[in-house]
């Protein structure tokens, strides 16, 4: 951490001053404040009824060309750290090192050392091949926010035929533990989960090496990718670790999550057709515990299908229509409330000086018609600053869902950065 933070001291405002010896140097950030108003009172004892918390994300990079040292790489150093700071929460507040790492490319090969954030995925509800990163379980309840992982990456481009890619190979010396929110904080199940207090099953615990490869690129319209994965799981299981006695029953109280090692299979695609986008996720997951604890292979896909109207009404705005479905073999027992879903959605960009969009998403279980609403905006306020607003709610919650505990937690997060 202090080596980042020298870094990012050593790097001047403006892009393409020297510093170290580089050929270019920039330092550029973002720094928000976010609130989040929930109408209903809370369902839980300790809760906080409001949130309001601040945050910074610092990006330093330097760049040398053709290192004679390294066999004329061109290398690149990134340090992004980014911490929270919660008014109401103790555990939202930390702090993560998002980015912290040296890249060299040597012609059509590049080699990655250090902490990085890789995302893979194609649809709108779930990304399920998206394994590198653990989620940061703080941040927000959608899943797209992720730690930093350390990893040793070789990517190289690949060109067979009418194909156009990338092969990547991953090695992650160090497992990264999912963050959870704490008592005070709304939007979390009602048995507290004890992060700090985790378990492995596997002996050198979170030093456990894990592997992955993938290969991805373009053949004509259709932008695919296959992966496989071994290490451990990025979604914990969870087993009782504190109960008490009411009315002479035993009642869990607290939760740990349990890590064990897994094995991914999975593919990617999209389709582009005129105005027509066709998307899918599929994998394919062995050995992971399920809700109830239980060791279960499975698979989960995701399909569906995005159509843009351009210039609706004869204007510069775009409208794009989403319906998506998710399945997974476990049913009740996921670990995702995308068991057996309908997703439908639309999005609306204008396409204006100030880049304003909007994505509404419905996800419905075609079971118990559990449905979720997601209402995501935002807007360039002059050219240092950005609006977003995220609305959300939860509708016919059923009492065996993951998401029964949110019943109570309709929200309304509004965050206003600025970056420099």
């Amino acid at each position: 951490m202090s080596v980042a933070i020298l870094l990012l001291m050593a790097i001047p405002a403006h892009a393409g001053e020297e510093v170290l010896g580089a050929d270019f140097a920039e330092l550029r950030g973002e720094a928000s404040v976010e609130a989040i108003l929930f109408p209903e009172d809370p369902l839980f004892a300790g809760q906080e009824h409001n949130s309001l918390s601040f945050a910074i994300e610092p990006t330093g990079i330097l760049e040398w060309n053709s290192v004679d040292n390294l066999g004329g790489a061109d290398v690149t150093a990134t340090v992004r750290p980014f911490l929270r700071v919660d008014t109401q929460d103790e555990e939202r507040t930390h702090f993560d090192l998002r980015e912290a790492k040296v890249d060299l490319r040597f012609g059509d090969t590049d080699v990655t050392l250090g902490s990085d954030i890789v995302f893979w995925g194609k649809t709108e509800v779930d990304q399920l091949v998206d394994i590198v990163n653990q989620v940061d379980g703080v941040e927000g309840t959608d899943g797209e926010d992720k730690l930093g992982q350390p990893m040793v990456a070789v990517r190289r481009i690949v060109e067979v035929g009418d194909f156009s890619g990338q092969a990547s190979a991953f090695y992650f010396p160090y497992f990264r533990e999912r963050t959870f929110l704490g008592e005070e904080s709304r939007l979390r199940s009602g048995i507290i989960v004890d992060g700090d207090d985790a378990r492995y099953e596997t002996d050198a615990e979170e030093w456990t090496p894990g592997f992955a490869g993938r290969l991805a690129g373009f053949y004509g319209d259709v932008d695919a990718g296959v992966h496989i994965f071994h290490g451990l799981s990025r979604d914990p299981a969870f087993e009782v670790s504190r109960t008490t006695v009411v009315g002479g029953q035993v009642v869990p109280t607290e939760l740990r999550p349990v890590y064990g090692r897994i094995t991914q299979i999975g593919f990617d695609g999209q389709y582009t057709s005129g105005a027509t986008l066709w998307k899918a996720e599929a994998i394919g997951r062995f050995d992971q515990r399920n809700l109830d604890f239980e060791r279960e292979d499975y698979v989960a896909a995701i399909a569906g299908v995005e159509y843009t109207l351009f210039g609706i009404s004869e204007s510069n705005a775009d409208l794009g229509l989403i319906a998506e479905y998710a399945y997974d073999s476990r049913g009740s027992r996921a670990l995702t409330p995308f068991e057996n879903d309908l997703v439908l959605g639309a999005r609306l960009g204008l396409n204006d000086a100030q880049d304003t969009s909007a994505l509404l998403t419905a996800a419905v279980d075609t079971e118990t018609q559990e449905t979720v609403l997601r209402l995501e905006g935002e807007r360039r306020l002059g050219d240092s600053f950005k609006l977003e607003i995220v609305g959300q709610a939860f509708l016919n919650t059923d009492d065996a869902s993951v998401t029964n505990d949110l019943r109570d937690d309709h929200s309304l997060r509004i965050t206003l950065s600025a970056f420099w």
